[in-house]
C-alpha cells in the first residue's frame, strides 16, 4: 500500500514539473519556439525604422505669358488728290494718310496698322506702285497687303470747301464698313477738323 502511494505522489510532481517548463515566458512566447532570443514579431518592431526620405517640391514652370489679341490689320493708302490747278498743290495725301494711320493706332491700341514703308515694300515686291493703286480697286490692294481693313479715300473741293472722302472696307467680303467726310474752308481748318472725322470712321472696330 505504501508503494502504490509513493508511486502515485512521484506522478503528480512529474506532471507539475513538466507544466512548469511548458509555461509561455517573456523569452519564450507561447507562439514561438525555437533558439534563444527574441521572436521574429519583437526583432522587427525593434529594428530601426529608417528616416522618411524628403522630395523637393517640384519647382513651377512659368507659364508663357499670353499675349494679346490683335483685332486685325489695317492699311491707309495715300489719298488720292483730285484738286485741279493750284489747289492741287495745297493738300497732301501722303500726309492725311499718316494722320489717319496716328488716330487709328491711338484710338484703337489693339488694332495693327501698316506704315507707309511696309506698303510700300509690299507693293514693290508685287511690281506695283502707290500710283497704281490709284485707278484700281482699294479692296483688291488691301488683300494684296494682307490686310484685314482697308482705308482709302480722296481729297477734293466742292464749292468753296476743301474736302477729305474716307471709306473704310472689309477687304474679305469687300463690304464697305464705314464713311466719314472732313471739310474745311481752308487747308488749315480742314487739318484741325481731321481727328474727329477719323473718329467718326473706326468707330466700328472698337
Amino acid at each position: 500500500m505504501k508503494l502504490i502511494l509513493f508511486a502515485f505522489l512521484l506522478a503528480a510532481c512529474a506532471r507539475e514539473n513538466i507544466r512548469a517548463e511548458a509555461r509561455p515566458t517573456s523569452d519564450f512566447p507561447s507562439t514561438w519556439s525555437g533558439a534563444t532570443g527574441p521572436a521574429p514579431q519583437q526583432q522587427q518592431q525593434q529594428r530601426a525604422e529608417p528616416p522618411p526620405v524628403l522630395q523637393a517640391a517640384p519647382t513651377p514652370q512659368p507659364q508663357p505669358q499670353q499675349r494679346s489679341t490683335a483685332r486685325g490689320l489695317v492699311a491707309v493708302l495715300d489719298l488720292n488728290n483730285k484738286l485741279r490747278g493750284s489747289d492741287r498743290d495745297l493738300l497732301d495725301g501722303a500726309y492725311f494718310a499718316n494722320q489717319v494711320r496716328a488716330e487709328v493706332k491711338r484710338r484703337v491700341p489693339g488694332m495693327g496698322v501698316m506704315t507707309r514703308e511696309n506698303i510700300l515694300v509690299l507693293l514693290q515686291s508685287g511690281g506695283k506702285t502707290l500710283a497704281d493703286c490709284e485707278g484700281e480697286c482699294e479692296v483688291d490692294t488691301g488683300r494684296r497687303l494682307g490686310a484685314d481693313y482697308v482705308i482709302s479715300g480722296e481729297m477734293l473741293k466742292v464749292g468753296s470747301h476743301f474736302k477729305v472722302d474716307l471709306r473704310m472696307h472689309d477687304t474679305r467680303d469687300g463690304q464697305l464698313i464705314s464713311g466719314a467726310t472732313d471739310s474745311g474752308a481752308t487747308p488749315d481748318e480742314l487739318d484741325a477738323r481731321i481727328g474727329e472725322v477719323i473718329e467718326e470712321l473706326i468707330k466700328p472696330l472698337r
